[in-house]
């Protein structure tokens, strides 16, 4: 059970690396869906 303490930091350093992930990711969605638009527009 003392292990859980020493997880908890490692847990926390991926956490915030999937939330980064997660931001970057749409973000690009959100580039590619404006670039959908777009080329939807110029047909």
């Amino acid at each position: 059970m003392q292990y859980v303490g020493l997880l908890a930091p490692i847990a926390f350093v991926f956490a915030l690396s999937a939330i980064a992930q997660v931001s970057s990711l749409r973000k690009e969605v959100q580039e590619l869906k404006e670039e959908l638009q777009a080329n939807e527009k110029n047909r």
